[in-house]
């Protein structure tokens, strides 16, 4: 009888194994869906920033031949003097707005990657944990199995 019961308890170690595999492989795929999200969501981001980008730029462009027509319609060289500090200044402005979405947009990208890494990092652990679980179990069922024989 007591066979029996030993028998039964390395049959249930050995399933056990298997859904601690189970569980580190589910855990694997959640935290690689995690990283996709997360890289998605870098790459989203970026496009936000890479569009207020363009539209500091479309603003800058605007400005500027605002600036240059109202010169023009006073009688003013565009070109110089307080034209030309305007449009210096407008280009400056712009430029700086433009460069720092573009800094934004590489950041929200790196960041969705680095998210991503960290995600499937914690995946491979999870599932090397499962394995070294069900090692475990294996190696006990192993060790039942001798008592039973010895």
């Amino acid at each position: 009888m007591e066979a029996a019961f030993t028998a039964i308890s390395i049959g249930s170690k050995l399933g056990q194994a298997s859904a601690q595999r189970d569980v580190g492989r589910a855990q694997q795929e959640s935290y690689e869906r995690q990283a996709q999200q997360a890289e998605l969501k870098g790459r989203s981001e970026a496009i936000a920033y890479k569009q207020q980008g363009s539209e500091a730029l479309k603003r800058l462009n605007e400005t500027l031949a605002a600036i240059i027509a109202r010169a023009g319609a006073g009688g003013v060289d565009p070109t110089s003097g307080s034209a030309a500090t305007m449009q210096m200044f407008a280009v400056s402005e712009g430029s700086m707005e433009a460069a720092v979405a573009k800094d934004n947009a590489d950041l929200a990208l790196g960041e969705g990657y680095t998210q991503g890494g960290i995600y499937r990092s914690a995946g491979s652990t999870a599932m090397k944990t499962a394995n070294v679980s069900a090692a475990a179990s294996v190696g006990e069922a192993a060790y039942m199995a001798g008592q039973l024989y010895s």
